[in-house]
C-alpha cells in the first residue's frame, strides 16, 4: 500500500513539473494589437458619453479624431510587424532553431522524469525506514501506557470515553490533563461530566469554575462565581473558592468585602502558600482604590481589578491531593491559633468547627465548641449561634 501511494505521488509530481514544458506555445498578442483593442473601446466610450450628455458634439468630434489617428497608427504598425514575422519564419535558420528548441524540451522532460523518482528513492532509503512495519492507529493506542507518547495517551483515553461516556474515573483523569494542555473547552466538558456523574463536590465545582475563569481571560463571570459560592457552602475553608470569590468581589467593585476576604484568606493560609503574594498585591490595590474615595453620582466607577495571571492560577491549581490536605490543615491551624490567642466572632468559631469536621476530627470540633462558648460568655447572640451550629453539625455540647 505504501509503495502504491508513493508511486502515484511521484507520477503526479512529475506530471506537474513537466506540464509547462510539454504544452504548445501560445502566441501572445503584440503590443500594437492590444493598443488597437483599447482605441476601439475608447471610441465606444465616446459615443456613450455623448448619449449620456457628458460631452457635447464638438468635444466628441475632437476626441474621435484623436483616437482614430492613434488607431490608424497602431494598425499600420501591426501590419509592419506581421510582415516582419512572415519574413523571419521563412528563414532556414528558424527551422533549425525551432527543432533545437524542441530537442531541448524533450531532454528537460526526460531529465525531470528520471531525477525526481531517483532523488526521492535516495532520500527515503537514506533517511526513512523501509523495513519498519506498519503501525495502525489502533495498534499504537494499544501499546502499554509507558510506551505511549502524551498524544497517544490522550487519544487512547478519548476513545474509551467516547465508547463509555459514563466513565467517571476516565473524566477525572482527563479533566486536569485538558486544563494543563490549555484545552479549556474539553476541560469544561470533562468537569461537567464529573458533576453529572458524581454530584457536587468542592473540588469539582472549584475546578470547573477555575477553567471558566481561564477561558474568560481571568474574569470571574456569573457562572463561575455561582460555582465558587456553591463550593464555599460545602466547605467554607477550601482555599480555591475563597481565592476566586475574593477576585470576583474586587472585579465587581465591592472593595471592602474583597479586602476582608483577601485578609481572611491570608490569615488562614499556611506560610509560603503560593497564592499569598497575589493576595497581598490585591489587598494593596484595593486599599489604594478605596483611599481615593467612593465615586459620586455621575462619576465613572473605577475599573475592576484584574484577574489572576496564568502563573497565579497555575500555583493554585497544581497542588496534589496531599498538598491540598496539608494546605487546609495549615489554614485550620492558623485560624485556631488566632482565635485561641486573640479571640474572634461567633462566625469565625463556627467556621473553625466546620473545618475540624471537614478534616474528620470530631473530637477537636467538640473541644473547639467548648473553647468558643468560654470565649463568648459576654456575647449572648454569639453563644446561641455557636450552639445552634454545633447542634446542626451533630457536635456534642458540654455546657
Amino acid at each position: 500500500m505504501f509503495w502504491t501511494i508513493a508511486v502515484v505521488l511521484t507520477l503526479v509530481t512529475i506530471a506537474i513539473a513537466t506540464y509547462p514544458l510539454m504544452r504548445k506555445e501560445r502566441k501572445l498578442d503584440s503590443a500594437n494589437a492590444y493598443d488597437m483593442t483599447i482605441y476601439k473601446s475608447q471610441l465606444q466610450e465616446i459615443e456613450g458619453d455623448v448619449e449620456r450628455g457628458l460631452i457635447d458634439e464638438a468635444e466628441a468630434e475632437a476626441a474621435r479624431a484623436e483616437v482614430a489617428r492613434r488607431l490608424i497608427g497602431a494598425q499600420d504598425a501591426l501590419e509592419k510587424e506581421s510582415e516582419t514575422d512572415r519574413k523571419t519564419s521563412d528563414a532556414p535558420a528558424s527551422v533549425s532553431q525551432f527543432e533545437g528548441g524542441k530537442s531541448n524540451l524533450r531532454f528537460a522532460v526526460v531529465a525531470i522524469a528520471l531525477v525526481i523518482p531517483l532523488l526521492s528513492l535516495g532520500l527515503y532509503f537514506t533517511l526513512g525506514s523501509p523495513d519498519l512495519p506498519a503501525q495502525p492507529l489502533q495498534a499504537r493506542l494499544s501499546k502499554p501506557p509507558e510506551n505511549q507518547s502524551l498524544t497517544e495517551l490522550v487519544a487512547s483515553a478519548e476513545m474509551k470515553l467516547a465508547a463509555n461516556p459514563d466513565d467517571l474515573e476516565g473524566w477525572k483523569r482527563m479533566a486536569p490533563v485538558y486544563a494543563r494542555m490549555r484545552r479549556t473547552d474539553d476541560a469544561i466538558k470533562a468537569y461537567r461530566n464529573i458533576l453529572r456523574l458524581e454530584g457536587e463536590s468542592v473540588e469539582a465545582l472549584s475546578d470547573l469554575g477555575e477553567v471558566l475563569v481561564i477561558k474568560n481571560a481571568g474574569v470571574v463571570n456569573d457562572e463561575a462565581r455561582e460555582l465558587f459560592q456553591r463550593a464555599n457552602l460545602l466547605d467554607a475553608t477550601a482555599p480555591k473558592p475563597r481565592f476566586f470569590l475574593a477576585i470576583a468581589l474586587g472585579q465587581s467593585g465591592e472593595t471592602q468585602d474583597a479586602i476582608e476576604k483577601w485578609q481572611a484568606l491570608v490569615a488562614d493560609s499556611a506560610e509560603g502558600a503560593p497564592w499569598i503574594p497575589f493576595a497581598k498585591e490585591q489587598i494593596a490595590a484595593l486599599k489604594k482604590r478605596d483611599a481615593s474615595g467612593s465615586t459620586t453620582e455621575g462619576e465613572q466607577a473605577p475599573p475592576p481589578l484584574a484577574g489572576p495571571s496564568k502563573e497565579d492560577v497555575d500555583n493554585a491549581a497544581e497542588l496534589t491531593a496531599e498538598d491540598r490536605q496539608q494546605m487546609i490543615e495549615g489554614m485550620v491551624s492558623n485560624l485556631a491559633d488566632r482565635l485561641n490567642s486573640e479571640g474572634g466572632t461567633a462566625d469565625e468559631w463556627v467556621r473553625l468547627i466546620r473545618a475540624e469536621l471537614v478534616l474528620n476530627r470530631p473530637d477537636m470540633a467538640a473541644k473547639t465548641v467548648t473553647r468558643a462558648l468560654d470565649a463568648l460568655q459576654s456575647d449572648v447572640d454569639g453563644l446561641e449561634k455557636v450552639k445552634a451550629a454545633a447542634r446542626s453539625l451533630g457536635v456534642s455540647i458540654d455546657q
